[in-house]
């Protein structure tokens, strides 16, 4: 989908922020000739993150899960960077109950966050080569007609990781960990191999357990013999966090200002995957502005359905719990080959399942602000 239009407009356009969606308007606004500045609060962009892989998910069925696939989706929305990507194919599955070893029928495309050779860095290099001016150290107040890119505004969701020296793990493998014990209600841990000689420890929990995230992870490297055994009595050489802010607003824009990404909460809040949501959103404001269209109608039509399919899984883990996965995954066995569309709900059952878990996550929402 070409999103510019190739009109031409002496107005200069503010981005505030430098994350995804930003850099994803910008590159939009320079293709159609239209003159666009970011301000961006750091020294350079990227820096929010320590380098780590995050999942890009596919856009359709039809979309390839490679390479390839991703280019495909980032070239789609007016995007053309150069990034590190690695494939997920092959996976350690543990719960409380067993540890197991799948490969994936479609593998998850994986992409390098923060630092040299990240998306971010990518798309930032693009946005120069099309005449983009940054303002870095720069956040200037937002007025009407910005596109405000800045982030989370609240904290729905907290990760906390601990790096570690292990050149055994293996590269081409990754673990997925859902217990309850140290990712409560529904969330989960995983192992990431991050270059020949460091593998990262990740604990991802919700708002209610932002000040145990930490804690929990080491007490799972303790405690858990497959995390133990890949540790091996080493200790961490290094630590990172971050959070997420998620929300399903009525308007993204207000005041006049646009806003994309984590700014109008447009997260991932079952599994913090949010990179399309980012992109997707940017290009759509930018659309909106150059073409005078109705940005709320544009956004929703891409990808309202989606987002109540989160929540509803959200709400479907927050209530069960490891039960939720080990039900869906009760009959893989060590070795199997899986395929994700087989195994989640399709037709009624799917849709009597998640409007009905999209309602009951939207009331607790309601009663106790958190998802």
């Amino acid at each position: 989908m070409a999103v510019a239009s190739k009109a031409n407009n002496s107005k200069k356009h503010r981005i505030i922020g430098a994350g995804l969606s930003g850099l994803s308007a910008a590159i939009n606004f320079a293709k159609n000739d239209e003159k666009v500045v970011i301000h961006e609060s750091r020294e350079d962009v990227g820096m929010q993150f320590h380098p780590n892989y995050q999942v890009l998910l596919k856009e359709s069925p039809d979309t390839p899960s490679s390479e390839a696939g991703a280019k495909q989706y980032l070239n789609r929305w007016g995007l053309n960077p150069k990034f590190t990507f690695k494939d997920a194919k092959k996976f350690i599955c543990s719960t409380e109950k067993r540890d197991f070893t799948i490969s994936l029928k479609e593998p998850l495309p994986l992409i390098l966050r923060g630092g040299e050779n990240s998306l971010e860095r990518g798309l930032a290099n693009e946005a120069k080569d099309l005449g983009v001016e940054f303002k870095f150290k720069s956040r200037p107040k937002p007025k009407a007609g910005d596109i405000l890119s800045t982030g989370p505004k609240r904290t729905d969701m907290v990760a906390f990781g601990a790096y570690y020296e292990n050149s055994d793990f293996p590269r081409d493998q990754f673990l997925y960990m859902h217990d309850e014990k140290y990712s409560p209600r529904g969330w989960y841990l995983y192992v990431i191999p991050m270059d020949d000689d460091t593998i990262k420890i990740m604990n991802c929990c919700s708002k209610p357990y932002a000040k145990q995230v930490r804690k929990l992870l080491y007490k799972a490297v303790e405690e858990r013999d497959i995390l133990k055994n890949i540790v091996d009595g080493a200790k961490p050489t290094g630590t990172v966090g971050g959070q997420g802010g998620v929300d399903f607003p009525k308007t993204a824009i207000k005041d006049g200002v646009y806003h994309t990404g984590e700014a109008a909460g447009f997260q991932d809040p079952w599994r913090g995957f949010g990179m399309n949501y980012a992109i997707e959103s940017g290009a759509l404001a930018q659309r909106a502005i150059s073409e005078s269209l109705d940005y709320d109608k544009l956004w929703k039509k891409q990808f309202h359905q989606r987002k109540k399919a989160d929540i509803a899984r959200r709400g479907i883990f927050a209530l069960l719990g490891n039960r939720a996965f080990e039900y869906g995954m009760r009959k893989v066995k060590d070795g199997d080959e899986v395929d994700w569309e087989e195994i989640n709900p399709s037709g009624w059952k799917k849709s009597l399942i998640y409007n009905t878990f999209y309602s009951m996550e939207m009331a607790k929402k309601t009663m106790w602000d958190s998802w």
